[in-house]
């Protein structure tokens, strides 16, 4: 209960200094509408007018750059910074259009996580087998199994039911770990922990997306599962992409 009340009083805070900060623009714009003459206006109107162009040039540059680089699967730095900028910038936006049209978010999101990979691969960096880290979503292991991998990916007993196996496999043979979690939050709690230098995730479309912004700085190397059963339900992923993608980054 004394959780419950430390919550509410942290909430009524929020809520109270958001309230003060509207507040205090209204006052500001009525102090403003008061004491404005017509040239106060013109200038609010250039200002407004130079930020729209400014807005519209850094949208128009970043959508140039973004389709450049993803049809010639490479590019200078400074056009690849521009996409990237750009990406993160243009994504919330084309999702949120996507919804008002009630247009499939789902394609803009494997867009999102294709392009992604592709600014990652233009890197060119190769790691050592310790500083990559293996992320899979838990619906990969068959529902009914009985033992627990999200612990320990060694617990699997390679029964073929799912793929999980061939995965702990993979993990075993190019020595890079893997982890099966079973959210966003344990997925966040052990990047945090074991802080790699690269992650491969297998996830869906969603979690990836998320899950690729909130990793920051960490390179994100995405692979969409399949969801024969639906969602988050004895789910698959192409294991011989999962291991092309490790053998691309990993170091001779």
């Amino acid at each position: 209960m004394k959780y419950l009340d430390n919550s509410y009083r942290k909430f009524a805070s929020l809520m109270g200094t958001v309230l003060v900060l509207f507040v205090s623009v209204l006052i500001a714009f009525g102090l403003l509408y008061s004491y404005s003459t017509i040239n106060t206006y013109n200038f609010i109107l250039l200002f407004l007018i130079l930020l729209t162009i400014v807005i519209t040039l850094f949208y128009f540059i970043s959508s140039i750059a973004i389709m450049y680089v993803y049809r010639r699967k490479k590019a200078g730095k400074p056009i690849l910074y521009i996409a990237r900028i750009g990406l993160k910038m243009l994504f919330p936006l084309v999702v949120v259009l996507t919804g008002l049209f009630r247009g499939n978010k789902d394609t803009i999101k494997k867009f999102y996580i294709d392009f992604n990979n592709l600014l990652v691969d233009t890197m060119g960096k190769k790691y050592r087998p310790d500083e990559i880290m293996i992320l899979l979503p838990h619906c990969l292991q068959y529902s009914e199994c009985q033992y627990k991998i999200t612990n320990d990916i060694g617990n699997c007993k390679r029964c073929g039911k799912c793929c999980i196996g061939f995965i702990a496999d993979i993990s075993v043979e190019k020595e890079v770990a893997a982890y099966v979690v079973t959210g966003g939050t344990a997925a966040r709690n052990i990047v945090s922990k074991k802080r790699p230098q690269i992650i491969v995730s297998v996830a869906c479309e969603r979690d990836l997306t998320s899950g690729i912004a909130d990793v920051g700085s960490i390179p994100v190397i995405g692979i969409i599962n399949d969801r024969p059963n639906g969602p988050c339900y004895n789910t698959n992923v192409d294991v011989d992409a999962l291991r092309n993608k490790l053998e691309n980054i990993i170091k001779e």
